[in-house]
């Protein structure tokens, strides 16, 4: 079995985020993961001269990422169960035909948005058609232009009930649930490790500390860092005041 990054695994697929970059392999490939990639032991003691702070966010991003890999283990065999790789809401339209989506790798808020979206644009389409009537017969435009409009609703009312439905199956079996805290976990990694990142060192203790734990946790083994987290670790070796006067300027310019 390979060792390779499970989100570099998780590359190509439409719609994937990283919440759910792990969810997506088998649940052999998630348990061997969960081994391979146990994080190293916290520092157990404060090295001489190093202040608390970065130790204490050190021990929180291990904390973190247990807990993303507990709700991955939780979550995973729930959406096998439930959700197989065929799964995907489907919304008849009233004017023929319908939209579909994928359920297994998305969460519900992105399915109904895309489905809104798409259903929105298929409608648009309708109304564009219209434009020649409009001009020869303007009262039998005018009277399609609002059957349309009447369908569009209807069919976006069919899609909020389906997405409720969908919601309460899931909260039946707990699978709902698991997706919600596998989601918070991963916001929280990825929070704790950015924090880490954005952390100022004062001494040269410090910043060895800092980047034996970046070499650890970051480099394809646990998951590569984000732009923002460069962004963060590099504004880091700037002072303070290098930071307030880009983000002066940044305002600034918007303004």
């Amino acid at each position: 079995m390979s060792n390779a990054p499970v989100l570099a695994a998780a590359e190509g697929m439409p719609n994937l985020n990283r919440r759910t970059a792990l969810a997506v392999t088998s649940a052999g490939i998630v348990s061997a993961i969960t081994v391979l990639s146990t994080p190293a032991k916290a520092v157990s003691a404060e090295p001489a001269g190093v202040p608390a702070e970065l130790l204490a966010l050190i021990e929180a991003k291990h904390a973190a990422y247990t807990r993303f890999i507990v709700a991955i283990d939780r979550a995973t065999p729930l959406e096998e169960e439930y959700l197989p790789k065929t799964a995907e809401m489907y919304v008849p339209l009233s004017i023929g035909g319908g939209q579909s989506r994928s359920l297994r790798y998305s969460e519900l808020e992105r399915v109904e948005d895309d489905l809104r979206d798409e259903i929105k644009r298929r409608y648009r389409e309708q109304g564009q058609k219209l434009a020649a009537l409009h001009k020869v017969a303007p009262d039998l435009a005018k009277q399609s232009t609002a059957a349309l409009r009447k369908a569009e609703q209807s069919d976006l009312r069919t899609l909020k009930r389906l997405i409720e439905e969908e919601r309460a199956r899931r909260s039946a079996v707990g699978l709902e649930q698991a997706l919600q805290e596998r989601d918070a976990a991963s916001d929280a990694e990825r929070s704790s490790i950015n924090a880490v990142c954005a952390y100022r060192c004062t001494i040269m203790e410090e910043h060895r500390i800092k980047a034996e734990f970046l070499l650890e946790f970051c480099t394809g083994k646990y998951g590569d860092l984000q732009s923002e987290d460069i962004d963060a670790l590099l504004w880091s070796f700037l002072p303070v005041e290098a930071l307030e006067s880009a983000v002066k300027a940044s305002e600034g310019g918007a303004a």
